[in-house]
């Protein structure tokens, strides 16, 4: 068992990670953040093993405030220290402030979504008992049916129909002289609830409908379409009076990045106008288009923004794409406030994999006016805006390729995508002057993911699903950087092991 010992000036506490005991001897303690003496309080830790803490401040109505790490501490004394500011970098209000210890994180897959808690490419397998008469039902649309070593794909133009099998309703009829016979196993691949292939990007509303990105391609096309689909909170079905029965595009292969603002009642799609250099906005509601920002405006010039593979929303009425900041509410070039690369000064910074694969890429942070980027294969900094143009403030490098991320103000966790080939996902904690890696999530049925969202506490992992060709699969293998995940989307429950309330801590001003 690994044990923590914590002075908070007078207070001392004792932990065991996992089932953490802890043994506080005083459990109250005086600061003034606004006054020259008792500005800062030091948390001293000893612990005899290595490991990762995160100390969690918050109100008198159990808000967390602001917390602390140290990022994973080695065996023997560490320390974090707190200036009495929340996330924000504001000063808190004069009052009592609790301290809970969170020692580790763990997930489960929440099995009452979609098909035990995945939504995406699915398989069903058939035995055949007469094969004048191979009839089934599919639980969605079909992607590929297998006998033996024989395989029929969908047609063209996406419907389920053709010489070799029909499908009404959902009731699949094989074409009895098709080779079947008895005993053998008809292998079913299907998407469920709806066509889900190749989920990219996503974000999901305050009713926990999810606004899913995938990417589809078919053999006559020359390179692969974008389509936004709106799914029910359980996963089960296609809200269908969103767009055209539930979905808005096709978009360009570009389209990268959805954001959805509820205050607005807009939603922001990266790279779907403007032969994938504009950012469409559309309404919350309907999924009705109302106009793009940015776009192409020639190379060279700073208005243009060129294939962007992220957004976030900053302060006010500002947009960030990549690397330039608009007006969010001015169409086109009208909003163009100013654009500057700070990543760049270290690499190139653009995309955050290899040529034109990429994914979500930036996330929105606090303060407002701050946002995550991924950067070229391993990078994750976090960026400010100046008014006039961009500074990098810290960054992580972060084993496993990070793309898709996504942040959680209620504890200042960052959690990142990785294209590892056992399915990981980086817990990342930002202390306000750096970034701390402090846990990994892995689930050992998961392929390389790509992008995730947390809501509350549950986290929904993409896994894309299209195996990369010419350069671009060559340039990631070159690097050791896994293809392509298994299709799906999985939600898990997340869990912290956490000591409430060890001790408190009184602000005066």
């Amino acid at each position: 068992m690994k044990k923590i010992a914590v002075i908070l000036g007078m207070v001392v506490i004792f932990a065991t990670c996992g089932q953490a005991k802890v043994n506080v001897v005083t459990k109250s303690l005086v600061m003034y953040p606004e006054k020259e003496m008792g500005k800062i309080v030091r948390v001293v830790f000893n612990t005899d093993d290595k490991g990762s803490f995160l100390f969690v401040i918050k109100d008198k109505n159990g808000n967390t405030v602001r917390t602390l790490s140290a990022g994973n501490v080695p065996a023997g004394q560490g320390f974090v220290e707190w200036d009495g500011k929340d996330f924000a970098g504001n000063t808190v209000n004069e009052g009592e402030y609790s301290v809970s210890i969170i020692t580790g994180i763990s997930w489960n897959i929440d099995e009452t979504f979609g098909k035990n808690g995945s939504i995406g490419l699915e398989t069903m397998e058939v035995k055949v008992t007469d094969p004048e008469k191979i009839i089934f039902k599919s639980a969605g649309e079909i992607k590929k049916i297998s006998i033996g070593e024989t395989e029929y794909y969908k047609t063209d133009n996406l419907a389920i129909a053709g010489p070799n099998y029909t499908v009404k309703d959902g009731i699949v009829q094989l074409n009895p002289t098709g080779g079947a016979k008895k005993d053998d196993v008809v292998k079913v691949e299907y998407y469920y609830p709806s066509f889900l292939e190749n989920p990219w990007a996503l974000d999901i509303d305050q009713e926990g409908n999810l606004y899913v990105l995938y990417r589809w391609q078919t053999e006559s096309m020359k390179s692969p379409a974008v389509n936004l689909i709106k799914i029910s909170p359980d996963g089960n079905r296609v809200i269908t009076d969103f767009g055209s029965d539930g979905k808005i595009g096709p978009f360009t292969f570009h389209t990268s990045q959805v954001i959805v603002s509820e205050k607005e009642g807009k939603i922001y799609v990266a790279g779907s106008h403007d032969s994938g250099h504009g950012t469409g906005v559309f309404s919350l509601k309907t999924g009705a288009p109302f106009y793009s920002i940015g776009g192409y405006f020639g190379t060279g010039n700073p208005k243009t923004t060129f294939t962007p593979s992220g957004i976030a929303l900053g302060p006010d009425t500002k947009i960030y794409i990549r690397f330039s900041a608009y007006d969010r509410t001015k169409e086109k070039d009208k909003g163009f406030l100013y654009t500057e690369n700070p990543i760049a000064k270290r690499h190139s910074g653009y995309p955050p994999l290899i040529d034109n694969y990429w994914g979500p890429s930036m996330e929105s942070s606090v303060p407002p006016d701050c946002f995550y980027a991924s950067a070229y294969q391993s990078d994750i900094a976090k960026i400010k805006d100046t008014g006039t143009g961009f500074v990098e403030l810290y960054y992580l490098s972060v084993p496993g390729n990070p793309v898709g991320m996504s942040f959680d103000r209620g504890t200042g966790l960052l959690y990142a995508a990785l294209r590892t080939t056992t399915g990981e996902i980086a817990v990342i904690h930002d202390t306000g002057i750096s970034l701390n890696e402090l846990w990994r999530l892995r689930d050992k049925n998961l392929g390389p993911t790509h992008a995730v969202k947390i809501k509350g506490n549950n986290l929904y992992v993409i896994e894309d699903g299209t195996k990369p060709v010419g350069r671009i699969l060559t340039g990631m293998e070159k690097v050791k950087i896994e293809p392509q995940g298994k299709n799906k989307i999985t939600k898990y429950t997340l869990s912290f092991t956490e000591e409430k309330d060890v001790c408190r801590i009184s602000v005066k001003k």
